[in-house]
């Protein structure tokens, strides 16, 4: 599930074609999220910041070394300030925000700001992002405008989230601006929550 690197502090961080996106409400699910990622040799994690999220399972996952721990639905520097003595890696952002792209500057986190438009790309473009979320992307005009977005903006990458599903995802991941998929679909919540992790682990292994 290799997908794109680049460098990070002192590290290559490499974010993969299919990026788990969950939100985790407790900490077995937390623990058994982590059985799974490992055992599917997948080394990132999108824990998206909804009502249910529990701050004691962003805990457990953020002191795994084996795991890089993003932090999506990031819309406020607050948000990360909570969680500013937890080890994380890079923040999603459904739209590009100033102030959050200065706090993971100045605290070197990667950030992945959201955009929907040719302005919104050229504002993080400017700002030094080449890296961007495309959300949401079905509704924002999915395949045929990523073909549209390319032939202006060839050496921009996107992770695409939003609408995206086992029926279109192939179609995604082909186009050549695209480097990652996130989204409930790449490992469904009623997957972490099995006793047996095997049928998750294949669920994940079919998606390459």
């Amino acid at each position: 599930m290799k997908g794109l690197q680049f460098f990070m502090t002192s590290k290559n961080f490499e974010l993969p074609k299919f990026l788990p996106t969950v939100t985790v409400s407790s900490l077995d699910e937390a623990e058994s999220l982590c059985k799974i990622l490992k055992l599917a040799k997948i080394n990132s994690l999108e824990i998206t910041l909804r009502p249910s999220v529990s701050f004691e399972a962003i805990e457990f996952i953020s002191m795994d070394n084996e795991i890089n721990l993003g932090i999506g639905t990031v819309l406020k520097t607050e948000q990360l300030i909570e969680l500013e003595n937890k080890k994380i890696n890079f923040v999603v952002s459904p739209g590009y925000s100033d102030a959050v792209a200065s706090y993971t500057r100045e605290n070197k986190i990667i950030y992945i700001p959201g955009v929907e438009t040719s302005t919104e790309i050229i504002k993080a473009y400017e700002n030094g992002y080449k890296l961007l979320k495309f959300f949401p992307a079905e509704l924002s005009g999915g395949i045929e405008k990523l073909n549209a977005i390319y032939s202006v903006f060839p050496d921009i990458k996107f992770l695409c989230t939003g609408g995206i599903n086992l029926s279109n995802y192939q179609e995604y991941i082909k186009l050549p601006n695209v480097c990652a998929l996130g989204g409930s679909f790449v490992l469904p919540k009623k997957l972490i929550n099995e006793v047996d992790s095997v049928e998750a682990i294949n669920y994940l292994n079919s998606l390459i």
